[in-house]
């Protein structure tokens, strides 16, 4: 008993449910032969709450999102999430993307927060992601608003970018993407820093034009070089758009139709909708190949759940506090019972 009561004196904070889910949306439930779990589930929903923000968001602005990468599967084979991810992924085009990263801070709730490379030093991931918290919180009015999950979730948002139809620009563009990406990773992850170390920095400045920040880190700085180079075609007309990212790590096949984004369908997604580009098909079969439409459970690209990472640092923090071992059973139960009794 001991144990719960030290969670009011670890954490704390934060209206309405934006969806309604029928009572037995948050039950353990098995899919594809997968089993989801009551947290999950929570998760799943509060997610969904952050997607609800962006879509308000984005009306005010006139941008257009849409499910991208396991999302854009999961809506279209699942009408919801893939059972085994546990996260929300949406694109989109370049200009609708620099848009919302410099409007929509002003329009968001006050549960809500944008993180980019631009307005976080500590972001070092070429995409954005809408926030609703920094750390786990079990204020009730938290929990109220997101259905139960006390963990930090959140909606990634992709850029898709114009791609040349010139080969030799594509290709120096492209050039130059896998050298940043070897310079970021020869850099130490704090200063100081060397002198060949500076000079590539220098190098960067007056091979692209591009100010470095020597207050921040330079990691973070070559990953925001790196999503400006990625954006240099965003004011002209090209036939092809692209992630460079994947382009910058070899797959060059990866050249998507720019008219599979002019017009959108809106698909089911759990409790709601979300819109799919039109040329869905097509962008599906480039990522997960022609059989896309048969389940496979091949693992996500992070550790699942995502919020394993939130809950073993608080597991950290109650055992030194108490000086005892618990399990990880023993804190989701922990957990569930802080969450329940809020």
């Amino acid at each position: 008993m001991a144990i719960t009561g030290c969670f009011d004196n670890i954490l704390c904070r934060k209206e309405k449910f934006m969806y309604t889910f029928p009572e037995d949306y948050f039950n353990e439930e098995v899919r594809e032969g997968f089993t989801i779990s009551k947290m999950m589930k929570r998760a799943w929903a509060a997610q969904l709450e952050v997607l609800a923000e962006i879509k308000r968001v984005c009306e005010i602005l006139d941008i257009q999102y849409f499910a991208d990468w396991g999302t854009m599967l999961g809506a279209v084979r699942h009408n919801g999430y893939i059972p085994w991810d546990d996260d929300l992924d949406i694109g989109m085009l370049r200009k609708d993307y620099m848009k919302f990263l410099d409007e929509a801070p002003k329009h968001l709730d006050k549960w809500f927060e944008l993180k980019s490379v631009y307005n976080d030093p500590t972001d070092d991931i070429v995409k954005a992601r809408v926030i609703n918290e920094r750390h786990i919180n079990f204020n009730k009015d938290f929990l109220d608003r997101f259905h139960n999950c006390p963990y930090v979730v959140g909606v990634d948002i992709f850029p898709v970018d114009n791609i040349p139809s010139d080969k030799e620009k594509l290709d120096e563009t492209v050039d130059i993407l896998k050298f940043l990406l070897k310079v970021e990773a020869s850099i130490p992850e704090e200063p100081p820093y060397d002198n060949e170390v500076m000079d590539l920095m220098s190098q960067i400045e007056d091979t692209l034009g591009i100010k470095i920040d020597y207050n921040n880190r330079l990691r973070h700085e070559v990953k925001k070089a790196f999503d400006i180079v990625s954006s240099r075609y965003m004011n002209e007309d090209t036939d092809e758009v692209s992630c460079m990212l994947a382009l910058a790590i070899d797959w060059d096949y990866y050249h998507c139709d720019r008219k599979w984004y002019d017009e959108y369908i809106e698909m089911p997604f759990e409790v709601t909708t979300i819109p799919v580009p039109k040329g869905y098909d097509n962008l599906l079969r480039f990522n997960y190949g022609d059989d896309y439409m048969t389940p496979r459970n091949v693992g996500a690209s992070h550790a699942y759940p995502f919020y394993r990472e939130q809950r073993d640092g608080l597991k950290e923090v109650m055992e030194r506090e108490f000086n005892t071992t618990l399990t990880d059973e023993q804190m989701d139960e922990l957990v569930e019972m802080k969450v329940m009794g809020a």
